[in-house]
């Protein structure tokens, strides 16, 4: 069951069901109660995302990246005490490890390992903001303070002791300025000096 979204109904997806033998049904316009398990889940994701962005003191510019984190923290999750296993744990026949998971929006140090040629005596790593996890590989995603770019990497060092409330990074006027910038930079075609991600997107 699916609503209109241009991402359920278009002849790409349509192909895959018939080949697969999917029935593809939507729900009536303007009817959500006719689709409540999905409605319901999008309804915690975004309780998640919301607590995730106050707690942080993140700008909503980052309501994506708290997204995909309240979705793979919700994955590793007990949903239903009657099954007694987690979503993870149901898809991979075996319990997640999560030693590795770390508070949102914590501050964090990211090793430069190599992206810039530095001097003898310039910092190794720069600080940041932890966003998330990466959906490619089994690194972090971490939004660089200096660059204002959000890469990923392994060679991350957490610090978790401090209030939150405390590691605003900028005014939030002054950070959505920043990626206003950024914004206009990226939608000019090959404009010089565009900040990239050195991170694939979670798609």
């Amino acid at each position: 069951m699916c609503d209109h979204g241009t991402e359920f109904e278009n002849a790409k997806l349509d192909v895959f069901c018939a080949e697969n033998g999917i029935n593809h049904n939507f729900s009536a316009p303007r009817t959500l109660q006719q689709n409540s398990v999905v409605e319901r889940k999008n309804r915690t994701l975004v309780d998640f995302t919301r607590t995730m962005l106050i707690e942080s003191n993140l700008p909503q510019n980052f309501w994506a990246e708290a997204v995909n984190t309240a979705c793979y923290v919700t994955n590793r999750c007990l949903t239903r005490s009657l099954l007694n296993k987690t979503p993870y744990e149901l898809l991979n026949n075996k319990k997640p490890k999560l030693n590795y998971i770390r508070a949102f929006g914590c501050k964090c140090f990211v090793l430069n390992n190599g992206k810039e040629d530095l001097g003898k005596f310039d910092p190794r790593s720069d600080e940041g903001v932890f966003v998330g996890y990466s959906s490619s590989s089994k690194s972090y995603r971490v939004f660089n303070k200096r660059t204002l770019c959000i890469e990923e990497s392994v060679h991350v060092i957490f610090d978790e002791s401090g209030d939150l409330k405390n590691l605003k990074m900028k005014d939030d006027d002054e950070l959505n300025e920043l990626f206003k910038i950024q914004n206009n930079e990226a939608s000019r075609p090959e404009a010089e000096g565009n900040p990239k991600s050195d991170g694939a997107d979670p798609g």
